[in-house]
């Protein structure tokens, strides 16, 4: 899954306006693939609520394994990869669609399944056209291959990948 080939442009996914992936469970990764220093020149800060809703910053950084092409951005696991996808971009909606918060306080997502877009909206806080960004400078690869006992699989398998290529937007102060 983190081979150059089996990483696809979010924008030749969805060109013709047609969403090209299976509509069967599987693990999923978001890949940046533009400049790593865009990127890294981002709002890389973000202050999550923690136990008795404290303040706890963070700073996504540069931890990605070496052996990993692109920066993982998100990992996770779905029933339906291509509703699970839509849901993560949202693309009905150029626009932002959270608020940009004072002091880096990281906001509600809109659904809890757009991790990505709401990522990126944090991260590029003065674009106005996160979709852009998305369909420019992300990828998107996936694996279906889960025969046997496929619900704990999945499970396993997006637990080790968050674990070994340490997703940005993957963190939260809840795990």
């Amino acid at each position: 899954m983190h081979s150059e080939q089996s990483i696809e442009l979010i924008s030749k996914i969805t060109e013709n306006s047609r969403i090209d992936l299976p509509e069967e469970p599987g693990v999923y990764a978001f890949w940046w693939v533009g400049p790593k220093e865009t990127l890294m020149n981002s709002n890389r800060h973000i202050v999550l609520r923690g136990p008795n809703q404290r303040p706890l910053k963070v700073e996504y950084i540069d931890w990605w394994p070496p052996e990993l092409k692109f920066p993982c951005l998100y990992v996770g696991k779905s029933t339906n990869i291509k509703k699970k996808f839509s849901n993560h971009l949202k693309r009905g909606s150029p626009q932002r669609l959270h608020p940009i918060a004072d002091g880096n306080l990281k906001q509600k997502p809109a659904t809890t399944s757009c991790q990505l877009r709401h990522g990126i909206e944090h991260l590029f806080e003065n674009n106005s056209n996160p979709l852009d960004i998305i369909n420019n400078s992300v990828g998107f690869s996936y694996s279906t291959n889960f025969d046997k006992n496929a619900t704990a699989e999945r499970f396993f398998t997006e637990d080790r990948l968050i674990g070994t290529w340490r997703p940005w937007f993957n963190i939260d102060s809840k795990r």
